[in-house]
């Protein structure tokens, strides 16, 4: 009976979630290049509770908290590890038409993102993407060290790197080519619904590369090649 209500939960939320998602989906474009650093104050998009429920602690916006110190800003987020709930996991959602869509035609393969576990413990941090088409899944997780302080860490999210993350899930490259939502998480299995733990992480610089692009980026960078910003190498 336990197993049968939360099948019955999960697609309710799923149906929901498509509710919430559907009107922009037409318009939807990722591109290789989105970047998000927070610079404007906002989270940009970045939500907990994607309207099914409200986070006690919701993302903010933190002035002087990013990798660059004083005026950068990043993006806290807080669970409080309650099982039952909103806000007990750590997890953050855009569903904002620059990061949904067809990540294979844009040929997004990654998420960079600097990264600060403020917890004396590790988290193991993963992409998500859920399609509505093809379900839900996930990166292989990376491990942040605990008081990691700031690092840069790759997400990958290509159709041979993403694993089965839960519900629905059929087929990485229908689902690559169909996202309605991405999600940042922490994890320690390969679950897109997370797990519950009292922490704080805070994120900043949130990209969508192609790893061949990285790869260029930083060649360049080691070059000095003048106009041409060199792709952050992840550390973790």
């Amino acid at each position: 009976m336990q197993s049968f209500v939360s099948s019955n939960r999960l697609a309710l939320a799923s149906l929901m979630l498509l509710l919430f998602v559907a009107p922009g989906l037409t318009q939807a474009q990722i591109v290789e290049g989105t970047l998000d650093d927070f610079q404007g104050g906002t989270t940009e998009g970045w939500v907990a509770g994607l309207g099914l429920a409200t986070p006690p602690i919701p993302p903010t916006a933190v002035a002087n908290a990013g990798p660059d110190g004083a005026g950068d800003f990043a993006l806290r987020i807080t669970a409080t590890g309650a099982i039952v709930g909103a806000g007990g996991k750590l997890v953050v959602n855009n569903v904002d038409a620059r990061w949904i869509g067809d990540y294979e035609a844009a040929g997004v393969t990654a998420i960079l993102v600097d990264v600060n576990n403020l917890n004396p413990f590790p988290l193991t941090l993963r992409a998500g993407l859920e399609s509505p088409s093809a379900g839900r899944w996930v990166s292989p997780g990376v491990v942040v060290p605990a008081t990691s302080g700031w690092t840069t860490i790759e997400l990958a999210i290509d159709s041979t790197d993403l694993l089965v993350g839960g519900f629905g899930a059929t087929d990485p490259v229908v689902a690559r080519s169909d996202v309605a939502v991405l999600r940042l998480l922490h994890s320690t299995s390969a679950d897109y619904q997370a797990e519950p733990i009292a922490a704080q992480l805070d994120v900043d610089n949130v990209e969508a590369v192609p790893e061949p692009a990285l790869e260029i980026g930083l060649l360049a960078g080691s070059l000095g090649l003048a106009g041409m910003r060199a792709r952050r190498r992840p550390t973790a």
